[in-house]
């Protein structure tokens, strides 16, 4: 009996029998090939991967679907396939093109150490490419059939390895190597399969065939386990599932006050990873989505890269409403801010002020914002606006962006519903101003509210007790914005520490509370 020490990936309780996954080792030969064959050949290869790439995706959950969509696009990106020619008329094979152009782009993905996003999707490229040089060298893409579940065993795991095995025969994941925050690991907690990643190469030495306890909450896994510990397993397991069946019992209950009114809990997240557990908690939807978290210093994500990103975001909520905030980087604190100095601090350029004074900027994203926005229920909030002529100056870059997109002949969203964020006392003094123009929806920001109303910053400890924000002051701001909404029935969503019934983190949840006062 041997107790192996991971990282937990996707939380659960299993035991049973490993199965070891081995990858191919790619051989190449020298040729001669006709550039033209090989060129055809890799044509027809793409279009069947992209093929079986859209037959996974309808057969996951859409928390997997924008995965696959990744993968599919980028066997159409424009630079990537224009360097498989370039190979490819330069004699090499297209097999061979392929999968050295994939290799050469998922190490630029992985070495993007500002970006953790991207360098998580360099799995994905290999994935995709590998399908494709498999397809041309007529090897199966299905890996293993199996008359039993069992735990898979692998250096790491790709998305489609998870699609490869016949359905309910996974019973827990472990590898090697590996991060917690790869697709392969969110497809798995979407599915509820238990997994553990960087146990070690040692582990893969001899797992084959043999009985592991699988505790992937503690990130663990012991091999070859004793009596004992296999019934303390079994206990557990049973214990587990007990746990389950209540939880769920309780996730079925409305969402009600002590007065019985009705509302939805919506959450507040950073990117795909957290907004799938918001929706496994029994979340409404996504009341705020932090744009800014995906960015880091000295690199903004291209137009495309942001779109893969709210795409992500739109299918791990699985059908819901996303409501996604345009960049405030002086807001996010908890993150390295782009933009350093007075420009960015509190009461200084942040927010819609700051897109506004870089346009094209602001211009990638709001494109970006509205082709997600032909893919589900997604909707756009501007942060930090302080009266009317703010809401117009950034409707007019919504304007621009629209007719681009139009003369661009790409899919988006006409009717996206743009909305302001009501963290400014003049915004909320105002509101009706905004309801006149055009807006489409509010929330009302408490956490930036409270401290621009009592002049007190939130994070200041000697001055906490003026930091307030159920005072007398706020309600009566709420009320102001609730009555203006209440007039052309604008929706109101209010978020932030104002939200809870006792002390919490602040903007930890919206709450969607209609148009009543």
């Amino acid at each position: 009996m041997k107790v192996y020490k991971g990282a937990s990936a996707s939380p659960g309780l299993v035991l049973g029998q490993v199965s070891r996954l081995e990858r191919h080792v790619e051989t190449f030969s020298d040729g001669p090939f006709n550039p033209e064959r090989e060129q055809r050949m890799l044509d027809e290869a793409i279009h069947t991967a992209q093929t079986e790439l859209d037959s996974m995706a309808e057969r996951s959950a859409p928390t997997e679907q924008a995965i696959f969509l990744f993968q599919s696009m980028m066997l159409e990106d424009e630079g990537m396939m224009n360097e498989v020619r370039f190979q490819i008329k330069a004699g090499v094979g297209a097999a061979e093109a392929m999968d050295r152009v994939g290799r050469r782009y998922a190490e630029r993905l992985a070495n993007m150490k500002d970006n953790a996003y991207m360098q998580l999707r360099s799995v994905d490229i290999l994935d995709a490419t590998s399908r494709v040089v498999n397809i041309l060298g007529n090897r199966p893409r299905v890996w293993m059939a199996l008359d039993h579940p069992v735990i898979l065993a692998a250096d790491v795991l790709m998305p489609t390895d998870l699609f490869s095995v016949p359905s309910g025969m996974i019973l827990g994941l472990i590898t090697s190597e590996g991060s917690g925050q790869s697709h392969a690991a969110i497809i798995a907690r979407a599915m509820n399969i238990p997994g553990i990643v960087q146990v070690g190469k040692g582990f893969l030495d001899d797992c084959d065939g043999r009985a592991v306890i699988l505790d992937a909450t503690k990130g663990e896994c012991i091999l070859d386990p004793d009596a004992a510990a296999r019934q303390q397993a079994v206990t557990r397991i049973c214990e587990l599932q007990r746990e389950n069946e209540e939880l769920s019992a309780l996730r079925a209950l409305p969402n009600r006050t002590r007065d019985g009114a009705a509302f939805e809990l919506l959450a507040n997240c950073f990117g795909p990873e957290d907004i799938d557990t918001a929706m496994q908690s029994g979340a409404c939807g996504v009341g705020l989505l932090r744009s800014s978290y995906m960015m880091l210093p000295g690199r903004i994500l291209d137009e495309q890269e942001q779109y893969f990103f709210y795409t992500s975001c739109l299918a791990a909520a699985n059908g819901c409403p996303v409501t996604v905030r345009t960049f405030d980087f002086g807001a996010d604190r908890t993150m390295a801010d782009a933009y350093q100095g007075l420009q960015s601090s509190k009461l200084g350029l942040r927010g819609i002020r700051n897109s506004l004074r870089n346009p094209r900027q602001f211009e990638t994203q709001i494109c970006a914002l509205m082709r997600a926005a032909a893919r589900g229920p997604l909707r756009v909030m501007f942060p930090m606006v302080t009266d009317v002529e703010d809401w117009d100056a950034a409707m007019e870059v919504v304007e621009r962006c629209r007719q681009r997109l139009r003369e661009r002949g790409v899919s988006f969203n006409e009717d996206t519903s743009f909305g302001v964020m009501l963290s400014v006392p003049s915004a909320c003094l105002t509101a009706e101003e905004f309801v006149a123009h055009g807006c489409g929806f509010f929330v009302i920001g408490t956490n930036d509210l409270t401290q621009y109303t009592h002049a007190v910053d939130r994070e200041l400890a000697p001055a906490e007790h003026y930091y307030r924000p159920a005072s007398k002051a706020m309600k009566k701001l709420i009320r102001m914005v609730m009555g203006a909404a209440k007039q052309d029935s604008v929706p109101v969503t209010i978020c932030g520490l104002a939200v809870a019934t006792r002390p919490t983190p602040p903007s930890t949840c919206s709450w969607a509370c209609g148009v009543s006062p």
